[in-house]
């Protein structure tokens, strides 16, 4: 019995295959497109002949073109009324119009998901014939930017209450305005996570030079001027920076702290020697899974009598605060996942640092490192 194989297309270069996947993207938003609309206007006729109250009756279809953002989309399906009444149907092709709106918002969220702006510029010269200009770029973000979802540093947080704050910083490359040097900035950021609405949030950003006490002071004081009241977490969830709690500790901060874990255990293994990382590593997974603080402690005793002599600088910073990052305890057990690291706010990092890539971490300015984190750290709040 002979086989039958499917052929399929041969694609050997990196350009190839964008090229075809821009091909089956632009077919398959051509076929979204004659759908959608048919059903559009089939509905809107008969939102339309209730309105009227006429005794209008489908009497088949007809078929017309349209120009839309995809390229020409031939032979859309059109419903017919029985009187033959082109107005009633010229009406209804407003839709088509909408299909326009619709493709600047899939190209504004292809950049705020981390499409690059040369697949972007692909793309459009697929489907337009020529690429999107800059400027353009500039006022999609410009219009997100006005949009409620994407106000993380200019709404308002009166009233706003969440469980657990999580405080912490990325870093970035920003490129001054008039130097023209480029040097390193840190994104301090502060996030809220509710239990009862299961929402994580950024509450505010700030684009510094370090992670030092002036530059969190300022970040809290923008947050103090939109309303929020710090005291009304249950906990506050951090990596343990001498600037942040110098921060608090001069504010008077009174809510309780937990240091976070993961960052500890780094601080550990990066002291480690290369040959006892593993088995530092294994210890270290020990503690993580101790049911109460005592018996977290009574390992950590025992980890450091075996490592003091060896790896002396390793259980310094083990043990250095590690009061800080057993607060989760006092917790119910059901929320220890939550608080014991700011695993919550590291996630959302990591969707930022996809956003950021394509940009190399780099920006051409402060401006710009500001415009495109607002609209990264709001698309970050829903994508894990």
């Amino acid at each position: 019995m002979k086989k039958h194989t499917t052929a399929h297309a041969t694609l050997n270069t990196e350009k190839e295959l964008n090229a075809h996947l821009l091909d089956m993207f632009g077919t398959n938003l051509k076929q979204a497109i004659k759908s959608t609309v048919s059903i559009m206007v089939r509905a809107e006729m008969e939102e339309l002949r209730t309105t009227l109250g006429e005794h209008l009756q489908f009497n088949g279809s007809y078929t017309r073109d349209l120009v839309s953002p995809a390229g020409k989309v031939e032979d859309i399906s059109i419903a017919r009324f029985r009187t033959g009444n082109d107005a009633h149907e010229l009406r209804s092709m407003g839709v088509f119009a909408q299909e326009r709106e619709r493709f600047y918002e899939v190209v504004a969220n292809m950049h705020a998901v981390g499409v690059s702006q040369r697949k972007v510029d692909a793309f459009c010269k697929r489907l337009f014939g020529k690429a999107a200009p800059p400027q353009t770029t500039k006022r999609v973000f410009t219009e997100l930017l006005e949009q409620e979802a994407f106000r993380v540093n200019t709404r308002s947080l009166a009233g706003e209450t969440y469980d657990y704050l999580y405080l912490d910083g990325i870093w970035q490359t920003v490129q001054g305005t008039l130097t023209g040097v480029a040097k390193e900035t840190v994104v301090l950021a502060i996030s809220g996570y509710s239990i009862e609405r299961n929402e994580h949030r950024f509450l505010g950003f700030l684009l510094a030079d370090a992670e030092d006490e002036a530059s969190w002071h300022k970040l809290l004081d923008q947050l103090d001027a939109r309303g929020f009241d710090l005291a009304s977490a249950t906990l506050l969830c951090m990596d343990g920076g001498t600037g942040l709690l110098a921060a608090l500790e001069t504010r008077g901060i009174t809510v309780p702290l937990q240091l976070c874990l993961t960052h500890r255990y780094r601080n550990v293994l990066k002291h480690t020697s290369k040959r006892n990382k593993s088995e530092m590593g294994k210890d270290l997974k020990g503690l993580t899974v101790s049911t109460s603080k005592e018996e977290f402690l009574r390992k950590a005793k025992a980890m450091e009598k075996k490592w003091r002599t060896t790896e002396e600088r390793a259980m310094k910073s083990l043990t250095w605060k590690l009061d800080l990052s057993l607060t989760y305890f006092d917790l119910p057990s059901d929320q220890w996942k939550h608080v014991r690291t700011t695993n919550k706010l590291e996630r959302a990092f990591r969707e930022v640092r996809r956003r950021t890539v394509i940009q190399d971490h780099h920006f051409q300015s402060k401006e710009s490192a500001e415009r495109y984190m607002t609209v990264a750290l709001a698309q970050a709040d829903h994508s894990y």
